[in-house]
């Protein structure tokens, strides 16, 4: 009995898991449309930086519409927002490098390392007082 239920339980969970891939709707990525940035205001609000081409706009969305708040005209800061844009693309793109760049963050490397043996030693040196 408890067999039947393991597998009654695995193909309810197998049925859920198709039918939430099926009913996912399927977005067709455009290379010269794309959202370089995104914030979340809170209640279904959002601000996001758009850009197409050489072109960039700050722009609302909320439950009423979509809104353009701003051009975005600073050469500089657009350039680095699709520098920044392209290598997050690149990133899920490769997950090797994606898990590189997660090992490299909780890595101790370099002057990064130092400091915090430097730090853990200091507050061995305080606890001791205790």
């Amino acid at each position: 009995m408890v067999l039947v239920l393991a597998l009654v339980a695995g193909l309810i969970y197998l049925v859920v898991f198709f039918l939430r891939r099926v009913s996912r709707p399927q977005v067709e990525q455009n290379p010269h449309l794309k959202i370089l940035a995104s914030t979340h205001l809170g209640n279904g609000r959002f601000v996001h930086v758009v850009s197409l081409g050489e072109r960039a706009w700050l722009v609302g969305a909320g439950e009423g519409g979509i809104s353009r708040i701003a051009d975005i005209t600073d050469k500089d800061i657009l350039d680095a927002m699709l520098l920044d844009a392209s290598r997050k693309a690149a990133g899920e793109m490769n997950p090797v490098s994606g898990f590189r760049s997660l090992l490299k963050r909780f890595s101790a490397s370099g002057d990064e390392g130092e400091n915090r043996l430097l730090n853990i030693k200091k507050r061995r040196e305080r606890f001791k007082g205790f």
